[in-house]
């Protein structure tokens, strides 16, 4: 008779416990709901994240830990509770264990704090764990990174964004962007893992709707473009004035080209040889406005006096020179682009001659996250 009891009020327990879990989960898929400081799990996974976002963060984060944790500037610990610290030499040999390298896990781990008051959304950022599965298929546990303890690491070192990204966007602001491809893994107590819908509905209720103001990073679309001029033969073009300008001053002014140049082309001796501008290249910041309308900051500038690069040198510096092309300052001239000009590269991802032109044209015509770019195979994989 005990015994019935007992079984009774055990199987009371679990049906309102299970009854508790539905109506958790059924407020969580309503935004609408709100809910206090929730500890929350997200969970990255490098293979879901598209080209369009223009960055991987799994990949990037995990070579950037590594180095960091190697070197000692990084602790590593066995747990969020941080009992024990997981030393270099440690975490080399567990992936010596289970023939596992730690930069190519697949899974990005983010610790968090969720808090949804009427319409205002915000979440911090508490820490990353860091797990792989070996040939056996067994979880693998690299340890636990405090977020405190890599922010300002995470601020200060860019992340390598494609063509469809954003340039000088740092790992934690990219982060904090939530414009990547993330799952809900864990919400409060409730595992999200076996409620895949109830996940998509909270984050759907949360990141999708434009009544929820949320507290993540806004990228602003900017692209550090990368191009080269060659002298034209018709002294009429933009180019001709550009190189003809430079090479103008260079010869007027020799000294301050053996002065800037540790291999200079011509011996300073040889003053019969004409210094000639064979190819100049640029790097510049491209920002969209509002109105899709372009603006560029010209940032940097090599000379190639024949055939031979000068120093990179700033635009600024350049500007000091005083060279003037049709009157107008090197700066001037170079943002209004009335010149010809060849793409060599964009954010991180080079552009190969054959593409160039169609790519310069979808930087003006197309979507800033939708620009379709392949490498050559064969290219692509050298570079890597």
């Amino acid at each position: 008779m005990v015994t019935a009891v007992k079984h009774r009020n055990t199987s009371d327990k679990l049906k309102k416990s299970f009854v508790f879990i539905g109506v958790l989960l059924c407020a969580l898929s309503s935004a609408a709901a709100g809910f206090d400081y929730t500890p929350t799990i997200v969970q990255i996974n490098k293979h879901q994240q598209s080209d369009t976002v223009g960055f991987n963060l799994v990949d990037g984060a995990y070579k950037l830990f590594y180095k960091y944790i190697l070197d000692g500037s990084v602790k590593l610990w066995d747990s969020p509770a941080k009992k024990i610290q997981i030393t270099p030499k440690a975490l080399q040999q567990i992936e010596k264990q289970n023939d596992l390298d730690f930069r190519k896990s697949e899974d990005l781990f983010v610790y968090e704090y969720w808090k949804l008051y009427k319409k205002d959304f915000e979440f911090q950022v508490i820490g990353f764990s860091f797990f792989a599965r070996n040939d056996k298929r067994d979880k693998v546990n690299f340890g636990y990174i405090d977020a405190s303890d890599v922010q300002t690491l995470l601020s200060r070192i860019v992340i390598a964004t494609n063509i469809n990204g954003s340039t000088n966007l740092s790992y934690w602001h990219a982060l904090m962007s939530k414009s990547y491809q993330f799952n809900i893994a864990k919400f409060g107590n409730v595992d999200l893992v076996k409620n895949p819908s109830y996940a998509f509905d909270l984050k759907r209720d949360i990141f999708s709707s434009k009544k929820i103001k949320t507290n993540k990073y806004v990228i602003t679309p900017t692209k550090e473009v990368e191009y080269f001029v060659y002298p034209d033969m018709d002294s009429n073009s933009g180019s001709y004035y550009l190189c003809h300008a430079i090479e103008s001053y260079y010869n007027d002014n020799r000294h301050n080209y053996y002065n800037e140049t540790p291999t200079p082309s011509v011996d300073y001796l040889d003053i019969n040889t004409k210094l000639q501008v064979t190819r100049i290249d640029v790097s510049e910041i491209w920002m969209k406005d509002e109105r899709n309308q372009i603006n560029y900051t010209p940032q940097r500038i090599r000379i190639y006096i024949n055939e031979v690069p000068m120093p990179e040198m700033s635009v600024a510096d350049s500007s000091k020179k005083s060279i003037l092309i049709q009157f107008r300052p090197i700066t001037e001239f170079l943002k209004e682009k009335e010149f010809k000009y060849t793409l060599k590269r964009v954010n991180f991802e080079p552009i190969y001659g054959y593409e160039a032109d169609e790519i310069k044209t979808a930087l003006y015509t197309k979507d800033w996250n939708k620009i379709q770019y392949t490498p050559p195979k064969t290219l692509k994989n050298k570079r890597n």
